[in-house]
């Protein structure tokens, strides 16, 4: 789709409530983060590559573009990791308003992470992301449910799905193991976030292997498809479709709930 860039930030207080994770606009912050991610520094475990890669990237920022596909306005915050700078312009919480685009500019040297829900939590679905050498500055990149799921997520590079997970998870069927503070239904938290090998818990299961279900999760890590710079992540069930989900077992018998809303039940 075509991205026309609009301000998403119309700012919000971020009072989360009752969250067992301190908040994501700390200046320090400990999370589930994807194991082989781009939060996971300073020793990364993709494959080795040669010395001199063609794609490295030039530029002194990297450009994320974000779009809200859900159906409603959601809050929307950032972090970054300890002794990373920041995004550029440093902004705080606030919310993208639906069917609206932001986009986000991170230096080189950069760690980081975007938290996306329907409520303020630092266990949002979230999009992982980091802008390092050693081997030539490339984005890394992927959408982590580690910690917990609040809507549905993609991030495409060059226009072709790489990471995330458009099912539905609140309309599958599962049982969410633990839902938000005070028993929010908007919000699931992975009971799985400091379990390295999993597996993923059912509730999580049909995205696993598509985006980050558990810390070893590695093949939701999108290190290396995205070295052109062009990235855009996408909310809601009618996102672009990654090839991770394909061939899955009941990831295909779940294709209806890809069309629901994402809202549980009762809170329409």
């Amino acid at each position: 789709m075509a991205l026309a860039l609009a301000p998403a930030l119309a700012v919000r207080p971020h009072t989360p409530r009752g969250s067992p994770h301190p908040s994501p606009t700390f200046p320090v912050h400990t999370y589930g983060a994807a194991v082989g991610g781009p939060l996971d520094l300073p020793e990364p475990t993709e494959a080795p590559r040669p010395a001199n890669i063609a794609n490295a990237l030039d530029a002194p920022f990297l450009t994320v573009k974000v779009y809200n596909g859900f159906g409603q306005r959601l809050p929307i915050s950032y972090n970054s990791n300890r002794g990373s700078p920041t995004i550029v312009g440093n902004p705080g919480p606030g919310t993208l308003a639906m069917a609206q685009n932001t986009a986000i500019a991170v230096p080189r040297d950069f760690a980081g992470a975007i938290f996306i829900g329907q409520i303020y939590d630092p266990a949002n679905s979230k999009i992982e992301l980091s802008f390092n050498a050693p081997q030539g500055y490339r984005p890394g990149l992927d959408v982590s449910y580690v910690d917990g799921y609040s809507v549905p997520i993609v991030c495409s590079c060059n226009g072709i799905p790489v990471t995330g997970c458009n099912i539905a998870l609140f309309r599958t069927g599962r049982t969410c193991p633990r839902q938000g503070p005070g028993g929010d239904r908007r919000l699931c938290y992975n009971p799985k976030r400091n379990i390295p090998d999993g597996p993923a818990d059912p509730f999580f299961q049909p995205c696993q292997g598509a985006a980050f279900t558990y810390p070893n999760d590695h093949t939701a890590n999108a290190f290396g498809k995205c070295d052109s710079g062009d990235i855009q992540c996408c909310v809601g069930v009618n996102c672009p479709r990654p090839s991770l989900q394909h061939g899955k077992g009941d990831l295909l018998e779940m294709s209806d709930y890809t069309n629901e809303t994402e809202i549980p039940a009762g809170l329409n």
